[in-house]
């Protein structure tokens, strides 16, 4: 295990869930999601990282990603990215989705930032990734972000994005395959999936084999997905589909949400519902990952 592991908490993941968890639409309850990023800003504040809200403007209204960055020691390299969405569907106090998210996106940052990695580090929680009644779009903030990365000539090594990782079922059956999913994929839903276009594949090689290396408790289970994604609706529904858009190398880090909880999207997406001790097993490999990578591994 890599030393950084051994320093994921599970009681600083549950605290993290319950912070986050809540009612908390875009549209409909603006106040609760401005509370959760004032709570996301102080806490990445408080790991000594240096912050910055950047406007997401939506209908006559401003919402924010919250980014925090580690600086790495070499500025020419490219960056590495570790994100989640804040926001919930309408309805759902979003403690899979995507509270779980947010919770690991924080545990690793205050477990990375005590380091000096090579590359620099964003942490970045991003707004309105769920759908918002005004328009048939969605992945608002983080199709804000990477846009404007893209004007600025920003280089990502790899942008990673945790969607939904809090949700087991040991139940044989209980995992659910897209039809069009050419893959082998468990009828348990206990895995980890992670989710690639063909810009990066390479990552997802290295992803798995740290992971595998340094979490072999975690069961993962990758997937390439052909023309990336466009002929599979689902494997696009969270923010690496932003950084696809771009030309970003970026995995969906899930434990596949709606084709596993049945919980998802509804008002008994809750903290009880949730298996911390995979949530662990998730953010020690992120973290054993990105500091292997921010280190120059790949």
């Amino acid at each position: 295990m890599h030393e950084y592991c051994s320093q994921v908490k599970e009681e600083n993941l549950m605290a993290y869930v319950k912070a986050v968890e809540g009612v908390r639409h875009g549209w409909e309850n603006t106040a609760a999601l401005e509370k959760r990023a004032d709570f996301i800003d102080d806490t990445f504040r408080s790991f000594g990282l240096n912050v910055e809200n950047q406007g997401v403007p939506f209908h006559g209204r401003t919402y924010r990603n919250v980014i925090a960055t580690l600086e790495g020691n070499t500025q020419e390299k490219e960056w590495l990215l570790l994100g989640a969405h804040y926001d919930a569907a309408q309805g759902s106090p979003g403690a899979d989705d995507n509270a779980s998210g947010v919770a690991v996106l924080l545990e690793a940052a205050s477990i990375l930032c005590k380091q000096k990695l090579n590359r620099t580090v964003q942490f970045v929680a991003f707004t309105l990734e769920e759908p918002q009644p005004q328009t048939i779009n969605f992945l608002i903030g983080s199709d804000h972000f990477a846009s404007e990365a893209k004007k600025a000539g920003r280089k990502y090594q790899a942008a990673f994005i945790l969607e939904s990782v809090g949700y087991t079922d040991h139940t044989e059956g209980s995992q659910i395959v897209p039809v069009l999913v050419r893959a082998k994929v468990p009828k348990t839903g206990n895995f980890l999936g992670i989710i690639a276009n063909g810009r990066s594949e390479k990552v997802m090689h290295s992803f798995i084999a740290h992971a595998n290396k340094h979490v072999p408790d975690l069961a993962l289970v990758p997937y390439k997905v052909p023309l990336s994604g466009y002929i599979i609706p689902e494997t696009r529904f969270s923010d690496h589909a932003s950084f696809w858009k771009h030309g970003y190398p970026s995995l969906m880090l899930t434990d596949t949400a709606m084709f596993r909880n049945p919980h998802y999207h509804t008002r008994h997406d809750r903290f009880e519902t949730l298996d911390f001790t995979f949530m662990v097993r998730v953010a020690q490999a992120v973290v054993s990952v990105i500091a292997a990578l921010g280190d120059g591994e790949l």
